[in-house]
């Protein structure tokens, strides 16, 4: 029994120490990805689809996708945690980027052929998510968009034609036109400098227009064939997708640095109630990801997505981060894929280390004790000290014996 016990107080005893130092790297290796997170909102309207732009409205809590199966803008309900899909807003051509005018209550999405479609989003108005008006941008091709509303511009990318046109949100007509005489990708206005963005693939750079009077400069990246871009204005941050990876720009310097945490992508957004980016890239079904960034443009992590999800955006009100999935809808929290604090990385690292150590140092411990309690007790120290007495009174009484004979016994 008192070997069990004294087994027992050695387990506990290493235990304190180790069980710690496992929990820390269950929580490590449990937040090294933020997949077990993703949710599947079955949506058979949107299921299937090919889609390019994806935008939130927070103040009308509606999710919009430029669903290019159905030549439409779809819109969803997420008000609550589980969307509602609630219907199509027929565009009659293949819809590319999205872009909302919250104060406006309205949504532009530039399309095929060269047209910019206006959708009213007003709840109550008689022409509720109808097209109420088409405007040509004078090109080919109506791609990626971004609103002002500072300016109150629609800024309209056309892609291979190489041109930013501006359009007045307010008149509904276009206002500048800037050619850059290079294909152009995704267009960005920053309200912290007032400049305009956008990224030139065969340039290798980004283009920096003063909407004002069209004077231009020009941002390399070098080696990486921008496409999607998005702006933190607070800090002047840049984040955009290369050929195969994604760059953090310095829009005061001009620095920039390129990593691959994230293999390229399409569109990237930027949200500054969460200081969180997004970036959308769409591969095959095993390489395809949704990555979020922080807004300094550390990396914070991404789950697996459907080749379909070309956008992502953030919902301000539940945390969640949507984008297109196999079933309608995929969402996630990012906040799951937040890295541990520094001190529990150290000590689940240590753990890696020194958990076979301790295991060892336990076994030893273990059957050192059964080694010695498995053969006779050992006498205690006082019973030793009897036993010399003992003995030694019997060596006194043999020396008499010698001496003087035996003696009678009581003597």
């Amino acid at each position: 029994m008192r070997r069990w016990g004294s087994l027992a107080a050695v387990a506990s005893s290493v235990a304190v120490w180790i069980l710690p130092a496992a929990a820390a790297l269950m929580t490590l290796s449990g937040c090294a990805g933020c997949q077990s997170t993703v949710g599947q909102a079955s949506l058979p309207p949107i299921a299937g689809g090919s889609f390019d732009g994806v935008v939130a409205d927070q103040g009308a809590h509606r999710l919009y996708l430029a669903d290019r199966t159905k030549s439409g803008v779809d819109f969803v309900d997420i008000s609550s945690p589980a969307p509602r899909f609630m219907g199509t807003v027929d565009v009659a051509a293949s819809p590319n980027g999205l872009a909302v005018a919250p104060e406006l209550h309205r949504l532009y999405t530039g399309l095929a052929g060269g047209t910019l479609a206006v959708i009213d989003t007003e709840t109550g108005s008689p022409t509720y998510m109808q097209v109420i008006k088409q405007i040509s941008v004078g090109s080919a091709d109506a791609d990626l968009l971004d609103y002002s509303p500072t300016l109150q511009r629609v800024f309209v990318a056309t892609g291979s034609d190489g041109q930013i046109v501006a359009v007045d949100a307010i008149r509904n007509e276009t206002r500048e036109r800037f050619i850059l005489y290079s294909p152009v990708g995704q267009p960005r206005f920053d309200a912290a400098d007032g400049m305009l963005y956008v990224t030139t693939a065969n340039n290798d750079s980004l283009v920096r227009i003063n909407p004002a009077d069209g004077a231009r400069s020009t941002i390399s990246v070098a080696g990486c064939h921008p496409n999607g871009l998005a702006i933190n204005p607070l800090r002047q941050l840049a984040l955009t997708t290369c050929r195969s990876s994604v760059a953090v720009v310095n829009l005061r310097t001009g620095a920039y640095d390129v990593n691959r945490v994230v293999a390229g992508g399409d569109i990237v957004s930027y949200e500054s109630t969460a200081d969180r980016f997004v970036v959308a890239s769409p591969h095959d079904a095993k390489d395809s990801v949704v990555g979020v960034f922080y807004g300094d443009g550390t990396y914070l992590g991404s789950v697996a997505s459907d080749p379909a999800a070309h956008g992502a955006a953030f919902d301000v009100r539940h945390g969640l981060i949507y984008a297109p999935g196999v079933a309608g809808l995929m969402s996630f929290v990012p906040g799951a894929c937040e890295p541990p604090p520094d001190g529990l990385k150290f000590a689940a690292g240590m753990f890696v280390y020194t958990a076979p150590l301790l295991a060892f140092a336990l076994f030893l411990v273990w059957y050192a004790r059964r080694k010695r309690d498995g053969g006779p007790a050992r006498p205690t120290w006082e019973e030793l000290q009897k036993e010399d007495l003992a003995n030694e009174r019997e060596r006194m009484r043999a020396l008499e014996d010698a001496m003087l004979g035996p003696q009678p016994a009581g003597d």
